[in-house]
This record gives structure tokens, sequence and C-alpha cells, in this order.
């Protein structure tokens, strides 16, 4: 190989080598594979994505494939905590809890591993001014916008999970009122799931109510099982499903 090759080559492999491929899908105007000199930002990502204006940004998606793993182990953890909480209640012969239990470990066997970084500031020019949100991206990563949705989920110890039309400056209290609780229902708490997946607990009994908590649209509320007994199995099992709940996106092109 003469010498003018070896600069060719050399200077080809550290271009490649300066290079971040990233992701960008749903409401963009160009979604696919993107290659961003390194190092890339939250920004450089967004900028080239180029949102259209029906996407919602409260809700758009950092997914990270570093990420997986740890929430592979979540997952896993609330599975099998969800699974002792069923035998329990068999054992004690309560029917409600055990069917609560399984019910609700199914539902969360069907969803997905994201990989999702919450919260993540994505807005292009918000994020591009914001030094301390606009963080280094790492090949692989993935910025998803959903289009903005109608509704509020209310999911957990509900008899059906409800999706309900967003009622402006409505409390979180009075969606989970609209929607029929379970016996397995805790009575005390619930856990709300902002779009950004941003995770906050509101008390709802008379004894511990919080302020009322207006709802942005897509918000999630995990109505959790009955502490006293969930408390049993893992003190913290109410909370890690809400963390893993958080770690869906919302529907939009390309995600159902």
């Amino acid at each position: 190989m003469n010498r003018a090759c070896f600069v060719l080559l050399m200077l080809a492999w550290s271009t490649a080598a300066a290079a971040v491929q990233v992701q960008v899908s749903g409401a963009v105007a160009h979604s696919g594979h993107t290659e961003l000199n390194d190092p890339a930002r939250l920004s450089d990502a967004a900028i080239a994505a180029q949102p259209l204006p029906q996407a919602y940004m409260k809700g758009a998606a950092w997914l990270r494939p570093g990420l997986l793993v740890t929430q592979q182990r979540m997952k896993a953890g609330v599975l099998f905590d969800l699974a002792s909480l069923q035998q329990r209640a068999l054992a004690g012969d309560d029917q409600a809890l055990a069917a609560s239990s399984a019910a609700l470990r199914s539902w969360i066997s069907s969803l997905p591993v994201t990989g999702r970084e919450s919260p993540a500031l994505l807005d292009p020019r918000a994020v591009e001014v914001n030094a301390p949100e606009n963080h280094l991206l790492a090949a692989g990563d993935e910025l998803f916008y959903p289009l903005r949705p109608e509704g509020i989920r209310v999911v957990g110890a509900v008899q059906q999970p409800c999706t309900l039309p967003l009622v402006p400056l409505q409390d979180a209290r009075l969606y989970v009122d609209a929607c029929a609780l379970g016996d397995a229902a805790d009575r005390d708490n619930i856990y709300v799931i902002e779009p950004d997946g941003h995770v906050f607990v509101q008390g709802v009994a008379l004894w511990n109510r919080s302020e009322a908590q207006a709802l942005a649209p897509g918000a999630v509320i995990y109505v959790p099982l009955r502490e006293s007994a969930a408390r049993k199995v893992d003190a913290t099992m109410n909370r890690d499903i809400a963390a893993f709940l958080a770690t869906q996106v919302l529907p939009g092109p390309g995600k159902p």
C-alpha cells in the first residue's frame, strides 16, 4: 500500500470513527437513522429530525440501549413480586388480591422494555439553549416523537382499565373516581405518571389528600395494589410498578 492510499484510508477511518449513528422516529420530517458528528447531543438529533407541528413534545422519548438491561431486570423483579403476591393471596384465600395480581402480572408481561430515559427535554430549540438538559448521545440511541393523545388512562387495581376524556384542570383523583376500583385497590394513594415519564404519588384519602393535580394529555394513573399486602412481599412493589410503567412510550407513527 502506497503512502497516498494509506493516508486516504486513515482519513476515512477517522471520519467514520467521529460519527455517532442514532435513530429518530415518530411525528418527524426526517425519520430513520442519521449520523451526527461526535460528540453528539440531544439537540443535534432533535434538530435533524425536524419534529412536525403535531408532535407531542411533552411525551417525546429518549430511548437508550444502554438502559435495556437495567429495565429488563426491573420488569423481571416486578413480575416476580406479583407472582409472589398472588401466591400469598391464594394461601390466605384473598381471591380479589390474587385476581388483581394475576391480571396486572399478565398485562405487564406484555409490555416492552424500551430503554426510555426520563424525563428528557426533547424540544429542539428548548434543549439547544439548555445546557444541563442537552445530554450526550450514544450510538444506537433513538428519539421518538408521539402524537398528542386525547385521554387519561387509569390502570392497576381496577375492575377494567379505563381511558377517560381529558377534562382541563380536573384533579387526578376525579379520574380514579370515574373508573371502578377493584377490591384489592389501595385506598390511600395513587401514582401519576406524566407523559414525560415523571412519577409522583398523590394522596387521595381524607386523611392524606394532596392538593389538586391537573394532568397533561396522555398521563397514566396507576391505582396501586393494597399497600399493606404488597409491602409483605416487597416494600417498594407499587413504586417499582409505577417506575416501569413510566418507561413506556405514547403511541405515534411507528409505535403501536
